[in-house]
């Protein structure tokens, strides 16, 4: 199954299929305790003013609407034509739907017009085996000084049999992703080990290793 075949499913199954509590849209950091990339990257955007964001991957548009929130002008990309939907959807009942703009299309293969303040690719470079070709072109669509958010499955846990349904390109903690970022200042690195998956309900209990970065792009 494809890819888009296989979250255009999940997304029709679901009216909201990720962030099922309350607070999704939250731009308070402490407001989000189980991930220390989102209260991170929260409490990095708000020292700074509000510029362009892009986000590949968008889901049902979390990410993208907290931006908004923040006053950031949000490109967001999602493969899933139904969960594309749902991010403008949503992005309107929030209240955001003008600082939102959505794309319904393959991160591979979408136009970044521009430099972005920031760029995030969170749960998606699992799912594309050419990593190497997204990343490079993530970075130079990134103005100096600005960061990318990234989060992907490490190997370091074998890929639950429950997500067999599609094709899973898991890195290796010192692999293509932390290389190509070797450059980079890091405004958060490290390994998420074994980590019991608790973010959706469809599934039988299973776990997860996770790569997670936030990097700053050097002059």
């Amino acid at each position: 199954m494809r890819v888009d075949e296989y979250f255009d499913k999940l997304y029709r199954a679901w009216d909201r299929y990720w962030w099922q509590g309350g607070g999704r849209y939250s731009t308070d950091p402490d407001s989000h305790p189980t991930s220390l990339l989102t209260q991170q990257t929260l409490r990095l955007l708000q020292r700074r003013p509000p510029g362009r964001a892009l986000d590949l991957g968008a889901g049902e548009g979390a990410d993208a609407i907290r931006l908004a929130r923040l006053g950031y002008e949000v490109d967001a990309v999602e493969v899933s034509p139904v969960a594309a939907e749902k991010v403008e959807r949503f992005a309107k009942k929030a209240h955001v739907s003008s600082h939102v703009r959505v794309t319904a299309g393959d991160i591979a293969d979408a136009d970044f017009a521009g430099e972005y303040d920031v760029v995030l690719c969170n749960g998606v470079l699992h799912y594309i085996e050419d990593k190497s070709s997204v990343i490079t072109r993530m970075q130079q669509a990134t103005a100096v000084g600005g960061f990318n958010v990234v989060s992907l499955w490490s190997t370091f846990t074998p890929v639950p049999a429950s997500h067999n349904s599609v094709t899973v390109f898991c890195d290796d903690e010192n692999g293509v992703v932390t290389e190509l970022y070797s450059a980079w200042p890091k405004e958060l690195i490290y390994f998420e080990r074994d980590k019991v998956e608790a973010s959706h309900s469809d599934l039988p209990p299973h776990r997860h290793s996770h790569i997670k970065l936030i990097a700053r792009r050097p002059a």
